[in-house]
Order: C-alpha cells, then structure tokens, then sequence
C-alpha cells in the first residue's frame, strides 16, 4: 500500500505492528522539574506550538534518554534515527505520568509518515553526518536540518569506548521494568505540516508499547559536546545545565517489537 505526498514519490504505507533489527547507542541523565523544560530542545518548532498548551500535559522532569539508532531492517527499509525522551510528563484524562518521544530524526521520508501516523511520533527528516563507523567507536555524528544549505548541525555526539576490555552482557528492556521505568509512552496528537515533507497530523492520543532485546550491549562514553551556534552558553552541552559526558549503552545486533497502539480516551 502507498500514500502520495505533494511532489514527491509515493511513501510506502506500513501500519502496525513493526519488527525492527538495529544497533544503538543509549544515554540518559536525570533533570528536576524545577529547571524548568527547554522547548528549544525538546521541541522541533512544529510540535513546539502544540506542546505549550495545557492539553498536552504537565511535564514532571526525570530520566532524560537520548537514542542514536542505525536501522538494518524495517517495514519500510533501513534508515538512521535520533531520539530524545526528555522524561515524563503527567496524562489528561487520569492516565497516570508517561514518558513520550518529543523530538526525533529519520534520514528518509517513509518512516516519518508511519511514525507519526501509527503512534504519533513526531519524526523530521534530518541530515546525518558521521565522523568514522557507526558500528566501530570512536565516531562522531552530526544531525543537520533538511535543507543542504543549513550548515550548522542540530546535534553532535561522539562516542568511544569505555574501555575495551569492558565485558558485553545481554540487556532487555524487561529490565528497565524491574527498575521502575516501564516500557510504554503515551504520545500526544501531532501537528500537521507541510505535506511535501509529509508531516501528517493525527487527533488521538496514542498509549505504545515497545519491547527491545540485545544478545551483547556495552558501556561507552558519549560526549555532547556541540558544535556550530551551540558550542558556547548554556546549551553548549545540548540540554542546558548538564556535564559533557555521560556514560551509555551500546546495543549490537538488537530488536526492536513496536506494538499495535491503545488509543486513549480524554
């Protein structure tokens, strides 16, 4: 099944469930609610406008994650992919406090349409540059808008290794669950954009459920260190107030199980 957007091929259809084969690299760091949510970064401007009001939520702070995944294989091809999860935030309704991804980039087209129509994940195309192997620190990734003549980058990572004599272990999200942090996110209904770069809207809110397994994970250091307009100030570690480096997860040969999702009533 296909959908059209204006002046572009037609985007591949692909609705839920998913099963998804990848590596990753994962870090988190804890911020308090009292600092405050900086909408700068949590937010591409699209769904910036949408997240000011009182209906999506209070945010509550906690574990903030970042995701720098590499795709192998999905319903809709391979493709890279950055994500932030910048803690919980409490849900209309009675639903409880939930994590959600507010802010992600993909390097190709189809899987920002399904992302956004399937669970409400509001992915953006975005230029991805990298400084030697994904697959082999130390590299370095740079994340630029769209548009070629944008030449400052969005986000810089580097990551290497913590040491490499550093054991591999198998790592689970169930054990995310034993420690507290459940793996389901409710997401809120986007914004819809312009159709030519297939930013569709949607109107429900949206509970997903995701589970993930790696056969060999290892620790590494990954430095946010920015570059271009963010290398100096505040955000010069991307999120504002926050060390330089931080110690992270490598998930190698993973799967990813992205579930049908529960629409929720407000």
């Amino acid at each position: 099944m296909s959908a059209t957007s204006t002046n572009l091929e037609p985007i591949k259809v692909a609705p839920p469930p998913w099963t998804c084969h990848y590596e990753a690299y994962v870090g988190a760091f804890y911020v308090s609610a009292k600092s405050g949510l900086p909408r700068d970064v949590a937010y591409e401007p699209l769904e910036a406008s949408s997240a000011k009001t009182t209906e999506a939520g209070v945010w509550k702070g906690g574990m903030v994650m970042i995701q720098l995944l590499r795709y192998s294989s999905t319903p809709v091809g391979p493709y890279d992919e950055m994500i932030l999860l910048p803690g919980n935030f409490e849900v209309p309704g009675g639903h409880g406090s939930h994590t959600r991804i507010t802010r992600i980039y993909v390097s190709q087209r189809d899987t920002t349409f399904n992302g956004r129509k399937n669970w409400n994940i509001p992915k953006h195309i975005a230029r991805f540059k990298y400084t030697g192997d994904f697959s082999f620190p130390p590299f370095t990734v740079q994340i630029f808008p769209e548009d070629p003549s944008i030449e400052t980058p969005i986000f810089t990572a580097s990551l290497q290794h913590l040491a490499f004599w550093t054991p591999s272990f198998p790592f689970s999200s169930n054990v995310l669950k034993w420690l507290g942090v459940p793996n389901v996110m409710v997401q809120p209904p986007l914004p819809e954009g312009d159709p030519r770069e297939v930013l569709c809207g949607t109107n429900a809110w949206y509970k997903v459920a995701a589970s993930i397994y790696s056969p060999k994970a290892k620790l590494v250091w990954i430095d946010l260190k920015q570059q271009g307009n963010e290398a100096e100030g505040e955000n010069k570690h991307w999120w504002p107030g926050i060390r330089r480096w931080h110690v992270g997860l490598w998930l190698q040969n993973a799967r990813l199980e992205f579930a049908d999702p529960e629409v929720l009533r407000m």
